[in-house]
């Protein structure tokens, strides 16, 4: 069973201001893979990268754009 994780508390307990690409996935409830395959084909949008190493920097808003996307292709 998935389990969705509030992600301010997740955020809060961090203490920092970004997800990695595995805790965004989890949070949504799908796989890392499917997260990359959405950006690959571009169904979500790309996340700010940290500019020393590259790495996606999800923030709580990009979760929510992801997760009306989400909603607005589940209504169709």
């Amino acid at each position: 069973m998935l389990r969705i994780i509030d992600v301010p508390i997740l955020m809060k307990a961090r203490r920092e201001p970004y997800l990695r690409s595995q805790e965004v996935a989890d949070v949504l409830g799908i796989t890392k893979r499917t997260l990359m395959n959405w950006l690959r084909t571009q169904k979500i949008p790309e996340p700010e990268r940290n500019q020393a190493n590259r790495y996606r920097r999800w923030t709580a808003q990009d979760v929510e754009r992801i997760r009306q996307t989400i909603a607005e292709n589940n209504s169709d």
